[in-house]
C-alpha cells in the first residue's frame, strides 16, 4: 500500500465566511435578482459575487488578482459548484457586476440578505439609523459612449455619477460617490445604498424616507434615528405625513436653538441621566425637556449637556476663541486710530464698540481720552504769536484674556446640544431618547468598518462607473455578512451569559468583526489522499477559539471539511 499523500493548507477564514454566505442565501438570492444563461456561464454569477466577499473580507485583492486570494485555498469546500482556480478570472467577475448591475437589483440584493440575516439573528427592530459618508476614488471616470448607450437604453434607470462633491475624508481633490447606510441598533445594515458623489445629506434624508415606505421596517413603529441634516421644512412635513417617529438634532443654524439653551441654564432644572455608554470614562449626561411649536408643528426639544467636551469640539473652541483675540485686536487697532471732536461722539463711539462686542469671552474694556494738539506755524515763530490748540478725543482700549468663569461657561455652553423628537408618549423619557440617539454610533461604526485599516473597501478597481457602483453594493453585502458574524456571536454569548476571550487574552461579551477574523484567519486543514478517497480535517492544535466562533455562528467544522460541489 502507497502512504497517504497529506496537504497541509491555511485556509484562513474563507471556509468560515462561506458557511456565512450559504446561511444568508447570497449566492441563491443573487443567481434569481440577476438574468443570466447557465449554459453561456461557467460559473453562475451568484458564486462569483460569494468569491469576491470572500476576497473583501481575507486578501482584499483587486478584481484583476482576486484569483490570488483563492490560489492556495480549498475551492471544493467553499462554493456549491465546481470551482476551478482558472475560473476566477477578472473577465469573470467583471461579467458578474455588469449583470449585477444591468438587472437594476443591486440595492434590492443588500435588502433581501439583510432581510434574511434579520429573520436568522432574529432581531426586533425598534428603531433604525441613518447616516451617509463619500468614498473617494481615484481615477477620472468620465461619462463614457457605453454610458450614453445605457441610458437610452433604460430611460427608467439613472447611472451613478461619480464626481467631486462634499468629502467628509477632507480630500475635495478626488472624485467620489456615497454610501447612503440605515442599519438597526445592534449595527446590522438594513438599507444600503450608492449614490452619486454630489448629493447632500438633506437630500438623501427625504430620499430614504420614501423609500422605507416600500421596505420591510413599518415606518409607523420603527423610530428614524439621524443627524441634524434630517431637519428641514420638507423633511419634517414628510415625517408628519408618513406619521413616523425619529429622534434627531437641531441645528445650530436655528435660533431656537440658542433660546432653548439659555432658557435651560436659566431654569436649571436638569434631571440626572448619568453616562449612556458602557466606558467608565464615558461621559456623564443630564437634561431638560420643553415642548414648542416648530415649523408648524408641536416637538420635542431635550436640552442635553455633557460633562465632557469631546476632542473635536475643544479644539474647535480653542480655534474659536484664538479668531475672536485676533478679529478683536485688529477692531481695536482701527478704532484707536480715530479721533472724535467731541467727548460725546467718543463716548457713544466707545458704548457702541462694548455692546458689539458684549457677548465675547474677552472682557474688552475702554476709556475715553483728552487729546490736546496744537499746531504752529512753519519758520520762527513770532514773539507775540499764541500757538493755535485745539482738543480732540480717543478711545483707549484693553483686551484682557478670559477669566476662569467664562471659560468654564463657555465649555458648559459648547458641552450642551439640543435634540429634537416627535415622541410625546411619557414613556420614552429624556433618558431613552438620549440612547436611543447616542446609538448613532451604530452606523458610524459601521462606515469605519468600511474604511478604516484593515477596512473593507480597501479600493474599487474598475475604472467603469457602472461596475464600480455595482461593486460598491458587493462591498456592502460584505459589510452584511461580517455585521451579522459580530452580532450573532455576541447574542449567543449574552444568551449564554458566557464571555470570549479576543487576541491579547482579553475577555468580552462583545467581539469586533476584526478581532474575529484575526483569530479565523489562522485556520489549517489537512487533506489526505489515500487509495480509498480524500478526506480533509482541523488538526487537534487548532485553536479552541476557532470551534467555538463556528459553533456560536450555527456553524461547525464542516464549513472546512465537507465537499459541496
Amino acid at each position: 500500500m502507497s502512504a497517504p499523500k497529506v496537504t497541509p493548507l491555511v485556509v484562513g477564514a474563507s471556509g468560515y465566511i462561506a458557511g456565512v454566505c450559504r446561511q444568508l442565501r447570497i449566492a441563491e438570492l443573487v443567481n434569481r435578482l440577476v438574468t443570466w444563461d447557465d449554459t453561456q456561464w461557467k460559473r453562475s454569477p451568484g458564486t462569483l459575487i460569494v468569491a469576491l466577499i470572500i476576497n473583501i473580507l481575507t486578501g482584499r485583492r483587486p478584481l484583476y488578482r482576486v484569483w490570488e486570494s483563492f490560489e492556495r485555498l480549498d475551492l471544493p469546500t467553499l462554493f456549491d459548484e465546481p470551482v476551478q482556480l482558472a475560473d476566477l478570472n477578472d473577465d469573470a467577475f467583471g461579467r458578474a457586476l455588469d449583470r449585477l448591475h444591468a438587472s437594476g437589483n443591486a440595492k434590492l440584493l443588500v435588502h433581501s440578505v439583510a432581510l434574511r440575516a434579520v429573520h436568522l439573528l432574529p432581531l426586533g427592530i425598534r428603531s433604525v439609523h441613518a447616516d451617509t459618508t463619500s468614498i473617494a476614488l481615484c481615477g477620472a471616470y468620465e461619462w463614457t459612449e457605453s454610458d450614453e448607450q445605457f441610458a437610452e437604453a433604460h430611460p427608467d434607470r439613472s447611472l451613478l455619477r461619480i464626481t467631486y462633491g462634499y468629502s467628509k475624508d477632507n480630500r475635495p481633490d478626488l472624485k467620489q460617490f456615497i454610501y447612503g447606510l440605515i442599519v438597526s441598533a445592534e449595527g446590522l445594515p438594513l438599507i444600503g445604498e450608492v449614490r452619486d458623489g454630489n448629493l447632500s445629506d438633506k437630500v438623501w434624508h427625504r430620499d430614504t424616507l420614501d423609500e422605507i415606505r416600500q421596505s420591510f421596517l413599518d415606518p409607523q413603529k420603527v423610530v428614524y434615528v439621524a443627524d441634524s441634516a434630517l431637519v428641514t421644512p420638507e423633511n419634517l412635513a414628510r415625517i408628519d405625513q408618513y406619521r413616523m417617529r425619529f429622534i434627531s438634532r437641531l441645528p445650530e443654524s436655528y435660533r431656537l436653538a440658542a433660546e432653548l439653551k439659555d432658557r435651560a441654564w436659566a431654569l436649571n432644572a436638569w434631571e440626572t441621566v448619568g453616562r449612556v455608554a458602557q466606558s467608565e470614562k464615558a461621559a456623564s449626561y443630564r437634561a431638560q425637556s420643553f415642548v414648542e411649536p416648530f415649523e408648524g408643528r408641536p416637538y420635542r426639544f431635550i436640552v442635553v449637556h455633557s460633562s465632557a467636551l469631546d476632542s473635536r469640539k475643544k479644539k474647535a473652541l480653542e480655534r474659536r476663541i484664538a479668531k475672536e483675540r485676533a478679529e478683536l485686536e485688529k477692531a481695536v487697532q482701527a478704532l484707536a486710530k480715530q479721533r472724535f471732536n467731541c467727548q460725546e461722539d467718543a463716548t457713544k463711539a466707545l458704548d457702541a464698540f462694548l455692546r458689539t462686542h458684549a457677548d465675547a469671552v474677552h472682557q474688552v474694556t475702554g476709556t475715553v481720552r483728552e487729546e490736546r494738539l496744537t499746531k504752529r506755524r512753519p519758520g520762527r515763530p513770532r514773539k507775540d504769536e499764541v500757538p493755535q490748540t485745539t482738543v480732540q478725543w480717543r478711545l483707549e482700549l484693553q483686551i484682557a484674556a478670559p477669566t476662569e468663569e467664562a471659560l468654564q461657561e463657555l465649555h458648559e455652553r459648547e458641552s450642551t446640544f439640543v435634540l429634537i423628537t416627535n415622541l410625546m408618549d411619557p414613556e420614552w423619557s429624556n433618558a431613552d431618547v438620549l440612547r436611543e440617539y447616542k446609538d448613532q454610533t451604530a452606523v458610524e461604526t459601521r462606515f469605519r468598518n468600511l474604511k478604516a485599516t484593515p477596512c473593507i473597501v480597501d479600493g474599487i478597481y474598475v475604472k467603469s462607473s457602472r461596475r464600480a457602483e455595482a461593486l460598491a453594493y458587493v462591498f456592502l453585502l460584505a459589510l452584511i455578512v461580517a455585521a451579522y458574524i459580530e452580532i450573532r456571536i455576541r447574542q449567543e454569548l449574552k444568551r449564554r451569559k458566557r464571555q470570549f476571550v479576543m487576541p491579547g487574552k482579553r475577555l468580552t461579551d462583545r467581539p469586533t468583526m476584526t478581532g474575529i477574523f484575526d483569530i479565523m484567519r489562522t485556520v489549517l486543514i489537512v487533506i489526505v489522499e489515500t487509495a480509498e478517497g480524500t478526506y480533509r480535517m482541523l488538526p487537534t492544535n487548532t485553536d479552541p477559539r476557532v470551534h467555538e466562533i463556528l459553533e456560536l455562528s450555527g456553524l461547525d467544522e464542516s464549513v472546512y471539511t465537507r465537499v459541496t460541489a
